[in-house]
């Protein structure tokens, strides 16, 4: 489902970037174009302040990738990373609006994620026990 697009290292000078962009990306398919039902049922477990509405009116493709990705916590938290920041450079990138989404989504994907170390051996006898180490 998700594949991973390796950055194209060879020379651009004569190309135009959209035609630099269409050797490097998986040719699009008709789905592309619309949000599928693990897009869908995604934003309805997200919280309504988190939803990246707009991204997925104007990307669906990409919010398809993002959902898809979202239970696996480090995949997700690579994505997110890779859309966000520009490491192959020259990239157009998105508007402010669906940037800000992304980064409130990357937010939201850290805290829900926060992994907690577990309680030692003592710790948790200490709490049955009542001791409230």
């Amino acid at each position: 489902m998700l594949e991973v697009l390796h950055p194209f290292k060879g020379e651009f000078n004569s190309l135009t970037d959209v035609t630099r962009w269409a050797m490097v990306r998986r040719p699009e398919r008709a789905c592309d174009g619309a949000l599928n039902g693990t897009s869908r049922l995604w934003l309805r477990k997200l919280p309504p302040r988190r939803r990246p509405m707009r991204l997925c009116a104007s990307y669906p493709r990409v919010a398809n990738r993002i959902a898809w990705a979202w239970p696996d916590s480090e995949l997700s938290m690579q994505l997110l990373d890779e859309l966000l920041i520009d490491r192959r450079g020259g990239r157009r990138g998105f508007g402010v609006a669906i940037h800000r989404e992304l980064y409130r989504l990357q937010e939201f994907n850290e805290l829900q994620r926060a992994e907690t170390r577990p309680d030692g051996l003592w710790q948790s006898m200490s709490r049955r026990v009542g001791l409230g180490w």
